[in-house]
């Protein structure tokens, strides 16, 4: 319920004084939370209407993110060898001396978010290979022993 429109939550708003409920039985009805209540209520009370649209989530701010020179080195690095992974990409990048070189996870992140790196898993293909049969099966008794 946290994710709604505007018309909504100034109906719940309203019902506490219109239905003389408290706020614990209004947010029992409506199934939110006190805390969420007291948080639409102070943005609205703060904003209007417009404080109640839904905001993003997203962090303002990524301050452990991959510098843009490290994501552009290691991209550079698959364009130059597109059949290495990212744990081949990391371990040149360490023996190159590279600064401050990512974990393998994060730089197969790199590649994905660059679309370098294919979907799915890389043993897809082993689907694909048919089992061994042998056409004359082999007496019992018959066996190599080595």
């Amino acid at each position: 319920m946290v994710g709604l429109e505007a018309e909504p939550w100034l109906e719940i708003f309203q019902a506490p004084d219109r239905n003389g409920l408290t706020v614990t039985e209004v947010c029992r009805r409506y199934n939110i939370s006190r805390k969420s209540y007291y948080s639409y209520l102070a943005r609205y009370r703060e904003h209007g209407v417009a404080g109640l649209a839904p905001r993003s989530r997203r962090p303002k701010s990524f301050p452990a993110r991959t510098s843009a020179d490290i994501e552009a080195v290691v991209v550079r690095v698959r364009l130059d060898r597109p059949q290495w992974g990212a744990r081949r990409i990391r371990a040149h990048l360490l023996r190159a001396g590279t600064t401050r070189v990512p974990a393998v996870s994060t730089v197969h992140a790199i590649l994905r978010r660059h679309g370098l790196v294919g979907v799915g898993s890389d043993h897809e293909a082993l689907g694909t290979i048919e089992p061994l049969t042998t056409t004359h099966p082999t007496p019992i008794g018959a066996g190599s022993y080595l």
